[in-house]
C-alpha cells in the first residue's frame, strides 16, 4: 500500500480514536432500553449489504438509522451506531476475510462521518435558531453521503493510485439513489414518529429491506446490460475484422 494511504488511514484512525474519547466522556444515554433496541436493529440493517460494481466496497442499510439517531439520539450514541454498523459491515459474511487495516478504515471511516454529520447538523440548526426536524435531517443526509463518499473514493484513489476526479463520480454515481431513498425513508419515519411513537419509527425496517432488495436487483441488473453491451461491441468489432 502506499506511504500516502497509509498516512491517509493513520490520521483517519487518530481523528476517530478523538471522536470516541470525547463520547466516552460524554456518555450519558436518555433511554437505554430504547438505544439497545434501536442499535441492535441498526446491527441488523448493517448486515444487508450490496457491493459496488467496479469497488472493493460495500453499502449497506445502515445509515438509514444513522440518520434517525441524528435526529432521535445523543452525540454518543450516535457515533455508537456509526462504529457498530461497520463493523458488521466489513466483518459479516464477506466473500474475502477483510484485511484489518480494511476493518480500521472503515470504522474510522463512519465514526468520523457520523459525527460530523451530527455535529454540523445540530450546530447549523442553533446558530440558525431553528427547530426543524426535517432541515436537520436534510443537513445530517447531505454531510454524510458527502464525506462518506469522499473519504471511501480518496482512499480507493490513494491505494490504487487512480485519479480522485475519477473515482468519487463513479462513487456517487452508484450510492446516490440508494442514499437518497435511504434518507427519504430515514426522514418520514422520524417527522412520523416525532421520537416518542417508537412503533411507526421502527417501520423503517421493512420498508428499508424492500429498498435493498430492489436495490440490488437494480446493481444487478445494470451489471448485467453493460457485461450484454461490452459482448456485443466485441462481436461486432470480431464481425468488422472477419470482413476486412
Amino acid at each position: 500500500m502506499p506511504s500516502l494511504a497509509k498516512a491517509y488511514i493513520a490520521i483517519m484512525a487518530a481523528l476517530a480514536v478523538a471522536v470516541l474519547t470525547v463520547v466516552a466522556s460524554r456518555w450519558n444515554p436518555e433511554n437505554f432500553q430504547h438505544f439497545v433496541l434501536f442499535f441492535a436493529l441498526a446491527m441488523l440493517a448493517s448486515a444487508m449489504k450490496i457491493r459496488l460494481p467496479g469497488f472493493k466496497t460495500t453499502i449497506s442499510t445502515n445509515f438509514v438509522f444513522i440518520l434517525i439517531a441524528i435526529a432521535l439520539f445523543s452525540f454518543g450514541e450516535t457515533v455508537l451506531i456509526g462504529l457498530g454498523g461497520a463493523l458488521v459491515q466489513s466483518l459479516w459474511k464477506t466473500q474475502q476475510r477483510p484485511k484489518p487495516v480494511q476493518v480500521l478504515f472503515n470504522g474510522a471511516c463512519l465514526t468520523v462521518c457520523t459525527a460530523v454529520a451530527f455535529w454540523t447538523s445540530h450546530t447549523v440548526l442553533a446558530m440558525l435558531s431553528l427547530n426543524s426536524l426535517v432541515a436537520m435531517m436534510v443537513l445530517g443526509a447531505c454531510v454524510y453521503v458527502v464525506l462518506n463518499t469522499g473519504m471511501v473514493s480518496l482512499v480507493i484513489s490513494l491505494a490504487e493510485r487512480r485519479p480522485l476526479k475519477q473515482v468519487w463520480p463513479s462513487c456517487y454515481e452508484w450510492t446516490f439513489p440508494y442514499f437518497l431513498m435511504g434518507a427519504a425513508v430515514a426522514g418520514l419515519a422520524s417527522t412520523a414518529g416525532h421520537g416518542t411513537n417508537w412503533g411507526v419509527t421502527l417501520m423503517v425496517v421493512p420498508v428499508m429491506y424492500f429498498v435493498y432488495v430492489y436495490y440490488r436487483m437494480h446493481i444487478v441488473r445494470a451489471v448485467l446490460e453493460n457485461i450484454s453491451s461490452v459482448s456485443r461491441e466485441n462481436e461486432a468489432a470480431l464481425a468488422g475484422a472477419s470482413r476486412g
